[in-house]
């Protein structure tokens, strides 16, 4: 695993821990987009993990 690769991968946890933590108290709606960003950071980690 690159550096980048465990930059990506580290970014998405946190991202997914935020959102689970605003999703309880603001709602699922209200941290969708914090979801989505954790989503991108994931497609990046496997993107990467391909080459």
């Amino acid at each position: 695993m690159t550096i980048k690769q465990t930059i990506y991968l580290a970014l998405s946890v946190v991202a997914i821990v935020i959102g689970i933590h605003r999703a309880t108290q603001d709602g699922i709606v209200e941290s969708y987009w914090i979801f989505m960003i954790a989503m991108i950071f994931l497609f990046l980690f496997r993107m990467n993990k391909g080459k």
